[in-house]
């Protein structure tokens, strides 16, 4: 984030500056129009007084004032448009940036405050990127042609004036800087507790089943109340600001009215000078209110750049191949060699290998040793800081990682799913053909039943993350979609986890079939899918502690008996 917030604010306006210049323009174009009238008013009551004809000048204010209104209606409307447009852009360049980023740097963002940063913060730079970049670069020059020709028509009244100005124009800015201030920490106030509402949502039915309603309805209602006061300290800042320069304009008109008539009792000053000074003065208030109205929006914008520019940063996952340590090397399947991984200083990964040929490999081993982080790597969600990864015998760093992933099949633990119909989240990543399949495959899985009695069949529409559906069922429906891929290996993360007796029976024995065809590699805490494997791998401390089959392994490794005894599914499911 080495860019300002006003310089990124800036580029963000980059592919619509020309319509930014045009528009500016057609600002100038409708005030000059305004500006022309209090002149035009001073010719209508000279002519009264010297009994010239008044239908020319009556005819030209119409004329002016008409022109004003229809440009300013014209420039309203493209103004509105050109906001709606350069957010819409912004928003689509952080979706980019956050499903190209990182995993681990995306993850460990509150979910909350990742919303209220791609939604109520581009909100705010709505009217920053229109409204305030244009009519506030148009204020300062309406202000300095009014001031112009106030001071060409009464130099006196015009130095009155400009002491009231500034005064009232200092104490505002003063005002503005602290409103920055208290709206970033508003709409942090708010991300907050967005956040807070989507962690009790994502976990409802525990929240539910613990009685915690209450405690957790007083902690979102604090969160609430650190909005609420942070926004009253905006809308009090917000306040003063519009109040100081209502008042500054006001002050302006009695200040002048008073000097004014003092000098046309002199004989120094005519009415109708007077008048036409007396107009500019109430003009004065559509740029100031203009101009307090763009600092305020500007202010606000400033506060939304530095929160929306936290994910507009993230790092993308680098897609382009990095050269291999070494060659080709003649295996199949996966092989990992003196793998090391990190997370901040604590390895997690101490020098792994191991290979996964064609058939079904389990990862098994205690809480934190490393099972899933082995499946983060084979994924290129993380890279390790030593050793390498093959895939049939090529190092994955020499492939994007959309190639890599494109010959991987993956199922996470939560197995969730994505798409609004079953339909939809069964063949979500498959190619279009894999339709045909799913009828095979959803009996495969021990799905097809249950679908035969939904009355829109896999039409049914899901809810957000499969609420509908039990875990069970997720999961089933998550392998579904990864076999329908084709891939050349399966990788899955506790696959069965959630899987009744009968359900996993089905399973394995479909992962068995795949297993007969291509690489199968299985994270589990389930011992009857380690029983049926071709091979299992002990991982320990972020080390493989033996390799073996089940029995082997039963028989050789005190931990894994231990494991295997805990679990109570030491025994093989029978052969089908």
């Amino acid at each position: 984030m080495s860019a300002s917030p006003a310089a990124a604010l800036w580029g963000y306006t980059r592919g619509a500056r020309a319509r930014i210049g045009c528009l500016v323009l057609l600002e100038l174009l409708s005030n000059s129009a305004v500006l022309l009238q209090p002149l035009v008013a001073r010719w209508v009551l000279d002519s009264l007084e010297t009994g010239e004809g008044l239908m020319p000048p009556v005819l030209l204010l119409a004329v002016v004032g008409m022109s004003g209104l229809v440009l300013a209606t014209f420039s309203h409307y493209l103004l509105g448009r050109l906001g709606q447009r350069l957010v819409f852009d912004v928003r689509r360049g952080l979706v980019g940036r956050l499903l190209h980023a990182r995993v681990d740097d995306l993850t460990r963002r509150p979910v909350g405050d990742v919303l209220a940063r791609v939604g109520s913060d581009t909100t705010l730079l709505q009217q920053t990127l229109s409204s305030a970049l244009v009519r506030g670069a148009v204020a300062p020059l309406v202000l300095l042609a009014t001031l112009v020709l106030m001071a060409l028509l009464d130099l006196v009244l015009f130095v009155v004036l400009l002491l009231v100005l500034v005064v009232t124009t200092t104490a505002e800015w003063y005002v503005l800087h602290r409103l920055h201030k208290a709206t970033e920490d508003a709409q942090d106030r708010v991300g907050g507790m967005l956040t807070s509402i989507q962690r009790v949502l994502i976990a409802f039915r525990t929240v539910k089943a613990f009685g915690t309603e209450a405690s957790e309805e007083r902690a979102i209602t604090d969160d609430a109340r650190a909005a609420y006061r942070a926004g009253v300290r905006v809308a009090r800042l917000d306040a003063l600001v519009e109040g100081l320069a209502i008042g500054a304009l006001e002050i302006m008109f009695l200040v002048v009215l008073a000097v004014g008539a003092m000098r046309i009792v002199s004989g120094e000053m005519q009415v109708s000078d007077l008048v036409a000074f007396l107009l500019y003065v109430t003009y004065l208030r559509d740029p100031v209110e203009t101009g307090s109205s763009a600092a305020t929006s500007l202010s606000e914008g400033l506060a939304a750049v530095r929160r929306v520019r936290h994910l507009d940063v993230l790092p993308a996952e680098r897609d382009e191949p990095v050269a291999p340590a070494a060659g080709r090397v003649p295996c199949t399947g996966l092989r990992l060699e003196d793998l090391w991984f990190s997370h901040g200083t604590e390895p997690v990964l101490r020098g792994t290998s191991l290979t996964a040929e064609q058939g079904l490999t389990v990862l098994v081993g205690p809480s934190g040793a490393g099972k899933t982080t082995v499946l983060s790597l084979i994924e290129r969600f993380d890279d390790p800081d030593r050793g390498r990864i093959l895939l049939n015998g090529e190092d994955i760093r020499g492939l994007t990682r959309k190639e890599l992933r494109g010959r991987l099949a993956y199922v996470e633990q939560e197995a969730p799913l994505l798409g609004r119909t079953l339909r939809e989240a069964v063949l979500y990543g498959a190619p279009e053909t894999a339709e045909a399949d799913l009828p095979e495959v959803l009996r495969a899985v021990a799905l097809d039943g249950w679908v035969a009695t939904l009355p829109d069949g896999l039409d049914t529409e899901i809810g957000e993350r499969g609420a509908r559906m039990s875990g069970g069922q997720r999961q089933r429906l998550a392998v579904a979609r990864a076999v329908l891929r084709r891939a050349e290996v399966l990788v899955l993360d506790e696959a069965t986890s959630q899987l009744d007796g009968r359900s996993e029976a089905l399973l394995v024995q479909e992962l068995l079939d795949q297993a007969a065809v291509r690489t199968v590699l299985a994270v589990s805490h389930r011992y009857s899918l380690a029983a049926r494997a071709d091979q299992v791998v002990l991982l320990d401390q972020g080390k493989v502690l033996a390799t073996g089959t089940h029995a082997e392994l039963l028989r050789s490794q005190p931990l894994y008996r231990v494991l295997a005894e805990a679990s109570g599914e030491e025994a093989p499911l029978p052969r089908t």
